[in-house]
């Protein structure tokens, strides 16, 4: 397996979310590679939207957080720098949405981002990763926004 191109306790930046007296706020925080929750790909992010769960979640609007603290954003798209899964290898570039991330388990808001492997999808050839996390739910074909949504047990939504 290729080598991580830093070392795990290197930090880099993240938007965390936080409780304190019972509030949940989010901020930028340095983090390491060893402080990320645990999976089998990590993924130098590139891009992850911004939607309404996350809004909801770092400001504390919503109740949707499971754990704190936590990496928040529900997506990520990027290109992987390692896995100890055989179906991915460092520069495949890939998505991964749901399950979870971004409300208990550290999600796309970061630099990097450790998910297991089953999460992981591979970008359909000729998607950026900008592409992907701005255009995904409106644009892409709808078998394979339905293989996507599915693998993360979201209801795919049709084009309009």
């Amino acid at each position: 397996m290729p080598e991580i191109p830093f070392s795990s306790s290197q930090k880099f930046s993240a938007f965390r979310i936080v409780e304190t007296d019972g509030k949940s706020a989010g901020r930028f925080v340095e983090l390491t590679l060893d402080e990320l929750d645990p999976g089998e790909v990590v993924i130098r992010t590139h891009y992850s939207s911004v939607n309404y769960k996350d809004a909801l979640a770092a400001t504390g609007a919503g109740k949707v957080m499971r754990r704190f603290p936590c990496v928040g954003g529900v997506d990520a798209a990027g290109v992987v720098v390692h896995s100890d899964d055989a179906r991915f290898k460092a520069g495949d570039a890939v998505l991964v949405t749901g399950y979870g991330m971004g409300v208990d388990h550290d999600g796309g808001f970061a630099e990097y981002v450790r998910v297991p492997a089953d999460w992981v999808v591979p970008l359909p050839q000729g998607l950026t990763p900008f592409e992907a996390m701005t255009l995904a739910r409106r644009v892409l074909p709808p078998h394979w926004r339905y293989t996507v949504w599915n693998r993360t047990n979201c209801v795919p939504k049709t084009a309009g």
